[in-house]
């Protein structure tokens, strides 16, 4: 069974529809008890950082979590889901704050450099690159310039390269995309959301 975890972030009802297409053995849930008897997680949702890793704490989630992995179930993030897999970001109301992530995964979530010329949020279409297509569980059959949908104003820095599976470019930057550390998987851009390619990357964490 699938646990896609209610934790109050919103905009979900796209990757129930998505996962509706594969499978019916999920559950949209807080409940802790099916958390830990889930086979796999998914942590979806937009919105900031601060209030994520609040949510998170104050359901319960972070140990059920972290018994999750330690089991080496796997556990999917997605945008903002994905960015709580960090160590930590600057994504706070009050400023030079550091909140602390899950610390599943290394590297810190920091906002888009504010040059003028760079439009934040990153919103829309964008290719995917540097895909280890050999490795890579979630990107099987993804190949490399594939467009992703992306709405986001953070990115990873400081990513380790074995754990980065795929990344982007945004004005001259590449960013991580997509993480993949045993059973603890991720992607900044929303799969569901992201046409034929991307159900293709969510029904392959289905089936691992």
């Amino acid at each position: 069974m699938i646990a896609v975890l209610d934790f109050g972030m919103g905009n979900i009802h796209s990757l129930l529809k998505a996962i509706s297409l594969y499978t019916d053995k999920f559950k949209f849930t807080n409940d802790l008890e099916v958390i830990r008897k889930a086979d796999k997680l998914i942590l979806p949702g937009d919105g900031h950082f601060d209030k994520a890793m609040q949510n998170l704490k104050e359901a319960g989630f972070i140990e059920p979590i972290k018994e999750h992995i330690q089991k080496e179930k796997p556990l999917l993030g997605i945008c903002i889901g994905y960015q709580v897999l960090f160590e930590d970001s600057d994504e706070t109301s009050k400023k030079g704050q550091i909140i602390n992530g899950l610390s599943l995964v290394r590297g810190k979530i920091r906002k888009f450099d504010g040059k003028p010329t760079i439009k934040v949020p990153h919103m829309g279409w964008n290719k995917l690159f540097e895909i280890k297509s050999k490795s890579s569980r979630l990107l099987k059959g993804i190949q490399n310039e594939s467009f992703m949908y992306f709405i986001h104003s953070y990115r990873p820095t400081g990513v380790d390269r074995l754990d980065s599976t795929a990344s982007c470019r945004y004005y001259g930057e590449s960013f991580t995309a997509v993480v993949e550390k045993g059973p603890v998987m991720g992607t900044q851009f929303h799969p569901e959301k992201s046409d034929k390619l991307g159900l293709k990357i969510l029904n392959n964490f289905l089936e691992i």
